[in-house]
């Protein structure tokens, strides 16, 4: 079968590098759909219904099949960075699950992981058995195995994150998206 490729979103690209996990929402309708790219080619994507117009437009994609995510659980992916591919980590570690957290309220209904950034998806590592990847430094730098981004702070970079991903044909959509983020309530530090 053709490639078919997980739309996941996020709204942190820098915790990328730490992904271990896609999740879908128990509740969402998915389908796979076939789009053109930017560069005008034909791919094969699985997002969810409700915001496949949203995601490739009204009318600009063909359903081929709904697609029942509970029969996903446990496939494997191809990881948009590999630098941890071949390392022995404890736990599991780029596979698809499911999240309760997941929803259709924006971005593609698929939610990308990384266990050691984030509430949601701590929690979510550690019912599931996922690795830790952390694959950054205490003084908020990218560790060296990171070796795109070796040595540069977080903060800003994600716009460089989704710009080398688009340079490399990986980056479906980009846009800017406002939302809270946590600080320090002393310093008014981000955290």
């Amino acid at each position: 079968e053709k490639d078919v490729y997980v739309l996941a979103w996020t709204t942190t690209p820098w915790t990328l590098p730490g992904n271990v996990a896609l999740a879908f929402g128990p509740e969402v309708k998915y389908i796979k759909v076939q789009a053109k790219t930017a560069e005008d080619t034909e791919e094969t994507y699985i997002v969810a219904e409700k915001l496949a117009d949203s995601v490739f437009g009204e009318g600009k994609y063909v359903v081929i099949e709904t697609v029942d995510q509970k029969k996903l659980v446990g496939k494997h992916y191809e990881p948009l960075f590999d630098y941890y591919v071949n390392a022995e980590l404890p736990g599991e570690i780029y596979s698809i699950n499911i999240g309760d957290f997941v929803t259709t309220e924006d971005g593609t209904g698929v939610v990308h992981i990384a266990s050691m950034f984030g509430e949601d998806d701590y929690n979510f590592g550690q019912k599931y058995g996922y690795a830790q990847i952390n694959h950054v430094n205490m003084d908020g730098t990218f560790r060296e195995e990171v070796k795109d981004f070796v040595g540069k702070s977080v903060i800003g970079q994600n716009s460089n994150v989704a710009d080398f991903l688009a340079k490399k044909g990986l980056l479906f959509k980009k846009y800017n998206y406002k939302h809270s983020y946590p600080h320090c309530w002393r310093c008014d530090t981000a955290l």
